[in-house]
């Protein structure tokens, strides 16, 4: 866990050779560089620490989501009266004019400023519906905030190249392709099943039998 704070101290370390924070316009410049930084990425991938899971009681056909929301990470599913979930699937507005009454799927409407409703068709309502999505970032508004990010390296090196940018530094290539590094490995590590979870190799055929 590394604060706004130690991420700039770090990057000052490197870049002016003074490990402490920065001040002035220049604290400024690099906490607006911090967050195009957290930004930059998460428009890149979807990341499990903005993942989150709203659970509601269903008592209507059009749902208002919950604020921060982005974008859904799965179907949304809902619990029916045999305790079975079904899915929803997202499909675009405007594909709903090919669906019968009876189909199950739902689709999204709204933007960042007005906020977002998803409309469901064929719902049972007072059911339980479970979704899954992705929150916007929040970012960095305090020198105490923590970054959201598993790497927190990546926004120094992202800062750092920024900073070597504006001042036509000859490192900013190297900066720059160490942050895009991280940025790669943060994406890889994601798309990764959980490391709690049970991963085994089903075998088949001849390999599924074991000589004694």
């Amino acid at each position: 866990m590394r604060t706004l704070s130690q991420i700039l101290t770090d990057c000052n370390a490197y870049l002016d050779l003074d490990a402490s924070e920065p001040t002035g316009s220049e604290l400024t410049t690099r906490t607006n560089y911090a967050n195009q930084a957290i930004w930059e990425a998460t428009a890149i991938a979807q990341f499990r620490e903005f993942q989150k899971t709203y659970e509601v009681r269903a008592t209507s056909a059009t749902l208002s989501l919950p604020s921060g929301f982005r974008e859904f990470m799965t179907a949304p599913r809902l619990l029916d009266s045999s305790l079975i979930w079904i899915d929803y699937p997202e499909i675009r507005p405007d594909e709903r004019y090919g669906k019968t009454s009876t189909d199950k799927y739902c689709y999204v409407l709204g933007n960042p400023s007005e906020g977002y409703k998803a409309v469901f068709n064929n719902l049972d309502t007072n059911c339980t519906l479970s979704l899954t999505y992705q929150r916007y970032p929040s970012g960095f508004a305090t020198l105490t905030d923590v970054c959201e990010l598993s790497d927190p390296q990546y926004v120094v090196n992202k800062i750092e190249s920024l900073v070597l940018q504006s001042r036509r530094d000859e490192r900013f290539p190297t900066k720059d392709a160490e942050a895009e590094r991280r940025l790669r490995n943060m994406v890889g590590r994601g798309s990764k099943p959980p490391t709690g979870g049970t991963n085994i190799i089903r075998r088949t055929g001849v390999a599924n039998y074991v000589l004694e």
